[in-house]
C-alpha cells in the first residue's frame, strides 16, 4: 500500500507478507500506511459516490483484503451486502480466516461460489506483480466486476512525487500510470477518486466528471 504526503523488485510469489510486514505497515502507529479510520473515510466516499451513480452493492469482493478494514467499514455502509475477503498472505488467512488466493489465479466461481460482484476492491495489490501478472490481474478484475471497482496502485510518479516514502513499501514494481489506464479503459470508465465503473453497468458520465 501507499501513503500520501521501484522498478522490478519482488512479486507476491516470492514475498512472504508475514507478520513483520503487517506489523510495520499496519500495526505500528509510527510506520503504518493506513488505519481503520482512514479506510472508513475512504469507504464512505466510495459508498456515497456509488449511491449517486445508482450502483447497488449486494456483493463485495475485496481482493488483497489485508487486515479487514474494508470489511469493517462495509458492515456499516453496505449492511446487507455479502463480503468476500481474499488474501494472498498465509499469515493473515490463518489470523482472520480469509480465503487464500491470488488475484492472478483466483477462480471466484469455483472457489467462492460467485463469478461476478457489484463492487470489487483492489487496494495496494497490483504493484507487487510483474508486468505480465499485473496485466492478467487487470483482465480478471474486468471479468469479476459488473458494477464498480475501487483501485489503488502505486505508480512511478506516485513514488517520486506523491507518497510518503518513509512509510510506503518501495519493494515493488513501479510502472507508469498509462500502463494501467490503457488496460482499464477497455472495460471501465474512470470516475475519479479511484472509482472505476464497469462499462457493463451502463453508467453515463459527463465529460468532466471522470478523469
Amino acid at each position: 500500500m501507499a501513503k500520501s504526503k521501484a522498478t522490478k523488485r519482488q512479486s507476491p510469489e516470492r514475498k512472504s507478507f508475514g507478520a513483520d510486514y503487517y506489523r510495520r505497515y499496519y500495526n505500528d502507529k509510527d510506520t503504518r500506511v493506513s488505519d481503520s479510520t482512514e479506510i472508513r473515510r475512504l469507504a464512505s466516499f466510495v459508498a456515497a459516490y456509488l449511491q449517486y451513480l445508482q450502483i447497488d452493492v449486494h456483493t463485495i469482493l475485496d481482493i488483497g483484503c489485508g487486515v479487514g478494514h474494508w470489511q469493517t467499514a462495509g458492515k456499516e455502509l453496505w449492511p446487507t451486502a455479502r463480503y468476500y475477503g481474499v488474501e494472498y498472505s498465509e499469515h493473515l488467512c490463518q489470523q482472520f480466516g480469509w480465503h487464500q488466493g491470488s488475484i492472478v489465479t483466483l477462480d471466484p466461481k469455483a472457489e467462492l461460489g460467485r463469478a461476478r460482484f457489484d463492487l470489487v476492491i483492489c487496494q495496494g495489490v497490483l504493484q507487487y506483480l510483474g508486468d505480465r501478472a499485473a496485466a492478467t490481474a487487470l483482465g480478471n478484475l474486468a471479468r469479476w466486476s459488473t458494477g464498480a471497482m475501487y483501485l489503488e496502485a502505486l505508480t512511478e510518479l506516485d513514488w517520486q512525487e506523491n507518497c510518503d516514502q518513509t512509510v510506503t513499501d518501495g519493494d515493488v514494481h513501479l510502472r507508469s500510470g498509462s500502463f494501467y489506464r490503457k488496460r482499464l479503459g477497455k472495460h471501465f470508465q474512470n470516475c475519479g477518486g479511484g472509482v472505476f465503473c464497469s462499462r457493463r453497468a451502463g453508467v453515463t458520465l459527463f465529460e468532466l466528471e471522470g478523469e
